[in-house]
Order: structure tokens, then C-alpha cells, then sequence
């Protein structure tokens, strides 16, 4: 990634501790995306699959799942 804008390099620590549930990275460990807690099972599927279909590492931290 040319150039990342400072988020992409947000640490998983500082994501979670900003109340996000849920990360997706590339290969190369930048932060790709951010989930608010899951409204159910369904958004938490939907997440994956989005994320895996751009190759995309997925971290869910526990605690939020309804």
C-alpha cells in the first residue's frame, strides 16, 4: 500500500479500544476496515464474506455479540 493514511495504520489494541468489534486487514497488516457491534449473526456473516472476498484478514474481538 502506497502512502496509507495514518487509520490504516492503527494498531488492533487502539482499534479495540475505540469500541470497534470487528477489523479486516490486508497482507500487509494495514486496517482495511472497522465494524460497530454486530446487530446480529447475519451482519457478522455478511462481514466475513465481504472481507474475504477482498483476501482480507478478519479479527472479531468477543463481548459485543447480541
Amino acid at each position: 500500500m502506497k502512502d496509507p493514511m495514518p487509520i490504516n495504520l492503527q494498531t488492533p489494541e487502539k482499534t479495540r479500544e475505540l469500541g470497534w468489534q470487528a477489523e479486516a486487514r490486508d497482507s500487509d497488516g494495514h486496517l482495511v476496515s472497522c465494524h460497530a457491534p454486530f446487530d446480529g449473526d447475519e451482519d457478522i456473516v455478511w462481514y466475513i464474506r465481504e472481507s474475504m472476498d477482498q483476501k482480507l484478514t478478519v479479527t472479531i474481538w468477543p463481548g459485543f455479540i447480541p
